[in-house]
Parts: structure tokens; C-alpha cells; sequence
């Protein structure tokens, strides 16, 4: 993975002296802060691991990266009908749904093939060209889930 990530850096500052953008090693580290999780965070999460690591950029320029990775497609950003808005590591050619506990918050990233052919045979089915597209499942992860259970009333219990 680290080689990837080193890839991609070296991607993202040609890209961006290309286009002349600037402050273009403070937006390298807040890209290295990035793709050192693998995981959906907010700006205000990428702020905190900056900061973290000892560097004190201005949060307008975080903000002004995030969405500089997002139209170069170092990054993708999702508005999830729970919550803010998150952004995780656009990984080039792989693919993946995610389930997200209306409760907590949590996002659980998942493939599935057999629901992959179903969509495309759906989108046959009625002669559409599927291009992209995003499965999200709403519900109560198992940890919540088995918070909630524990919480249920005697005279509730089978």
C-alpha cells in the first residue's frame, strides 16, 4: 500500500505544479496526513491528525486540498444521509458499498459480488448503461445493536 501512497504523492505534486496551484507542500503533507488512514474521515478528523503531527496549517487550506483531491480523484466525498460529510481514499479501479448505523455513525465498507452482477443485470434488464454507482444500507451495527438489546425490558423479552 505504502507504494501506492508514494505513487500517488508523486502524482498529485506533478499534477498540481502542472496546474500551478499553490502552497503545494503544505497541501503534499495534508495529502500524506490523508492517506495515512484508511478509513472515512471529516475535514474537522484530517484537522485534528494535522495538528497532531505537529503542523499548523489554516483549516481554509485543509478545506481548499480536500476539495482539490476530490476534483483530481485523489479522494471522494460522501454526504451520508446520517451525518456530515466524510471523505475517504478513491483506491482506482476497486470498488466497494458500505452499511452505516443510523445510531452511532459507524461506516462499514463491504464488496460483495453476487450484489455486483445483480446490478448489472438490472441495469440490462431495462437496457440502461450503468456508468457508476454507490450501495448504501442504513441500519443498527452489532454493537449498537447489542447495546439496544441489553436495554429492552423484561416484560419485552421473548
Amino acid at each position: 500500500m505504502q507504494e501506492i501512497h508514494n505513487q500517488e504523492k508523486e502524482q498529485f505534486r506533478k499534477l498540481f505544479e502542472q496546474e500551478d496551484i499553490d502552497n503545494l507542500e503544505d497541501r503534499i503533507k495534508v495529502l500524506e496526513a490523508f492517506l495515512q488512514h484508511e478509513r472515512h474521515m471529516s475535514e474537522a478528523e484530517l484537522i485534528k491528525i494535522i495538528k497532531q503531527r505537529g503542523m499548523n496549517l489554516e483549516p481554509a487550506l485543509v478545506s481548499d486540498t480536500l476539495d482539490l483531491m476530490c476534483r483530481y480523484g485523489f479522494a471522494y466525498k460522501h454526504t451520508f444521509e446520517n451525518g456530515g460529510v466524510q471523505y475517504e481514499h478513491r483506491h482506482l479501479g476497486q470498488h466497494h458499498d458500505h452499511m452505516i448505523c443510523t445510531k452511532c455513525h459507524k461506516i462499514i465498507e463491504f464488496e460483495n459480488e453476487q450484489l455486483e452482477k445483480i446490478q448489472v443485470q438490472a441495469a440490462s434488464t431495462y437496457g440502461f448503461h450503468m456508468l457508476q454507482h454507490r450501495l448504501e444500507i442504513y441500519g443498527i451495527c452489532s454493537n449498537c445493536l447489542k447495546k439496544r438489546l441489553d436495554t429492552i425490558p423484561l416484560m419485552a423479552a421473548k
